[in-house]
């Protein structure tokens, strides 16, 4: 009898290890479709680098054809004087294509951690090289690596902190959308 209870014990124990890790699983999963675009910032990416604590995260997603949501998580930076997608690959300089931060227009705020600037990008967003193309035209320059997203401050006018755009699960995320972007909905 004694040995049924252990073999039993076991099983569970087994099984609820198993459903554990799934759950954990799926929802590193739905995350990484979620955000499957991001952008690490730093001064050290900046061309030339600039010397700076501030550091940064960028998160896209594409929950409509028509709208790419973005989030961009600054700390160790003040009164950002503007933000923006520009094309570029790692180590060049490009023009802005998309205006991530309008300090006269926006409602994002400095926080006591940092800053948090969150919108939506549509086809009228974009500018430069882009304007009047449509956001399939900044999926694929994402998807090549030639994007990256710079923070502005008084400080360092050319960019105080960088991070070029990558897709977290490239094969993942085309699976999901014609554009490499997840189709959920938040």
């Amino acid at each position: 009898m004694s040995l049924n209870k252990y073999v039993i014990s076991t099983i569970v124990g087994v099984a609820i290890s198993l459903s554990v890790f799934a759950t954990f699983s799926l929802i590193d999963q739905v995350y990484a479709a979620k955000y499957p675009y991001k952008g690490q910032l730093s001064g050290d990416n900046e061309v030339p680098p600039v010397q700076t604590k501030a550091t940064g995260e960028a998160d896209f997603t594409k929950p409509a054809n028509d709208t790419i949501k973005y989030r961009v998580n600054v700390t160790g930076l003040s009164n950002a004087t503007m933000a923006h997608i520009h094309s570029g690959a790692q180590g060049k300089n490009g023009a802005p294509v998309v205006d991530l931060l309008n300090p006269s227009t926006s409602k994002d705020k400095d926080t006591a951690y940092g800053m948090i600037i969150r919108g939506n990008i549509t086809s009228s967003s974009l500018t430069g090289a882009l304007q009047g193309k449509t956001l399939d035209d900044l999926a694929a320059m994402m998807d090549s690596g030639e994007a990256y997203v710079n923070v502005h401050t008084a400080d360092h006018k050319d960019g105080e902190i960088r991070g070029q755009i990558n897709n977290e699960d490239k094969a993942k995320a085309t699976s999901n959308s014609t554009v490499g972007f997840s189709t959920l909905t938040e």
